[in-house]
């Protein structure tokens, strides 16, 4: 083998513990059993709608890009969908899932929401916090422990 050759086969060598130390040291919050998951979310909404919002919570669905548009395209397996008055205080699992969708729409073409949507993990952790004014639109927060 020519010295090139064995440099840059060492350096090969090199970059890959590098890599493979890096990859073990970020999976450790994964491989740790010791690790403390959220039990539950809780949703939280206020302002005002002259109609009521839809609010779809679920801990089943996959969340994967379009290869044509790289917008992230949300499929929902099964959900728990509530169609709700102002203010919203609601608590759901994150079940064996340890993830969650939230999506709070207003479907209404020609009525205004002017609402502040909220997410806690356990009651203490805020993960989401947004002010929208929506019509025929809605927002969507995911979370997961991948």
């Amino acid at each position: 083998m020519r010295p090139a050759d064995r440099e840059t086969s060492r350096h090969a060598a090199l970059t890959a513990l590098v890599i493979l130390t890096v990859a073990a040291a970020g999976c450790d919050g994964l491989l740790d059993s010791n690790q403390e998951y959220a039990e539950n979310a809780q949703v939280i909404v206020t302002g005002t709608s002259p109609v009521p919002m839809i609010l779809i919570l679920s801990n089943r669905y996959t969340a994967v890009p379009d290869p044509t548009t790289g917008q992230v395209v949300v499929q929902v397996e099964r959900a728990d969908t509530f169609a709700l008055s102002l203010p919203i205080d609601r608590i759901y699992p994150l079940g064996d899932q340890f993830r969650i969708l939230v999506r709070l729409q207003n479907a209404d073409s020609t009525s205004t929401a002017n609402i502040n949507m909220r997410v806690l993990l356990d009651g203490r952790n805020e993960v989401y916090n947004q002010n929208a004014t929506m019509k025929d639109s809605y927002l969507e927060y995911r979370f997961n422990y991948f």
